[in-house]
């Protein structure tokens, strides 16, 4: 009686470990597992004080058109590269392509969005820029926060004026209490177009040539290597679309309805 006894609790542990088994064997590794609904969860990060911000929106948005879920987790930059390369987050947006980051990380082709630094100024005061030089001594409207370009943004020669939104470097300008501002040219004019300011504040004659090519970038070791080809098709139909441009428009807008 006792053998049977000792026979039928080792059959249970049996049948209770390989349950175990199996259960472990089919979780998905590395960042990547199911929600309740079965739906294919994305895991990515932003930095704390941008939750809701551009980036959270893109992210979201690659997600909707890869039918998954998206965990969005709150770290800083550099924790978030650390993550990435351990695998312990799938993908990120917003990385420019660094020799130092090739090996690191997959990038994917092409950059989901080019941006370009541009000069304004009164259209009256334009022909006056004609080098860069010339900005000496001038006071220039920046975003706070935001890097440009190494040149301008170590120039101690030029007096920077930080604000929050790129309706107040328009409105400082009008009041002439800047000499130019730079922004992006992809959020500038169409919101001069809306203000019908595009006669009015113009770019200057002389513009650096340096582009941002921000890219989409996942793990080594996420399950989202397997979809690199899908991924390519959803960043090339959304730049022919302007699908992004929209949503960095639509979110710059909201932003100012809110300042205002």
């Amino acid at each position: 009686m006792v053998e049977a006894y000792f026979k039928e609790v080792l059959v249970k542990v049996i049948l209770s470990l390989c349950a175990l088994y199996f259960f472990l064997w089919s979780q998905p590794v590395n960042g990547a597992h199911q929600s309740l609904n079965n739906k294919f969860v994305i895991r990515s990060a932003v930095s704390k004080e941008f939750k809701s911000g551009l980036h959270s929106k893109y992210l979201a948005y690659f997600a909707e058109k890869l039918s998954a879920d998206l965990e969005v987790s709150s770290m800083s930059f550099a924790r978030r590269l650390h993550e990435l390369k351990a695998g312990n987050i799938d993908l990120m947006v917003g990385l420019q392509r660094t020799e130092n980051r090739v090996d690191e990380f997959i990038y994917i082709f092409p950059a989901y969005e080019t941006l370009k630094n541009r000069f304004y100024s009164l259209k009256e005061n334009s022909n006056y820029f004609i080098k860069y030089d010339d900005f000496y001594k001038k006071t220039v409207g920046t975003h706070r926060l935001s890097k440009y370009f190494t040149a301008f943004d170590l120039d101690k020669n030029i007096e920077k004026h930080p604000v929050s939104t790129l309706r107040q470097n328009i409105q400082l300008l009008l009041y002439k209490r800047i000499d130019a501002f730079i922004h992006y040219e992809e959020s500038t004019f169409p919101l001069l177009k809306e203000l019908g300011l595009e006669a009015q504040i113009v770019k200057t004659n002389y513009q650096p040539e340096h582009e941002n090519r921000h890219y989409l970038v996942i793990s080594r070791h996420s399950p989202l290597m397997k979809m690199r080809p899908q991924l390519k098709a959803i960043i090339e139909k959304a730049i022919k679309n302007g699908d992004l441009l929209k949503i960095r428009l639509a979110h710059y807008q909201q932003k100012a309805l809110k300042s205002n």
